[in-house]
């Protein structure tokens, strides 16, 4: 039998927010059904997903759901290294 620890980040925080405050760092790779799903898994803390505006005439648009922007800046670079 596994024993699983309950994170309580996970459970009782928000950690998608719904618009992106400034401090935030975004990222120039784009969201993916699975790039979303590693971060929820992997990654610790706030983010939200942003479309850039000089992205919005771009093909790329449609194909993806848009870029992450992370508080942490680490998770940010992260981010990066795994899914560019």
């Amino acid at each position: 039998m596994t024993d699983y620890q309950i994170d309580p980040l996970t459970w009782f925080s928000e950690r998608e927010l719904q618009h992106t405050p400034k401090h935030f760092v975004v990222s120039k790779t784009p969201l993916t059904v699975d790039s979303k799903t590693w971060i929820l898994n992997k990654l610790k803390g706030r983010f939200s997903v942003t479309i850039l505006d000089d992205a919005i005439n771009d093909f790329l648009v449609f194909h993806s759901m848009g870029n992450p922007a992370f508080e942490d800046p680490k998770e940010a670079i992260f981010y990066e290294l795994t899914w560019s």
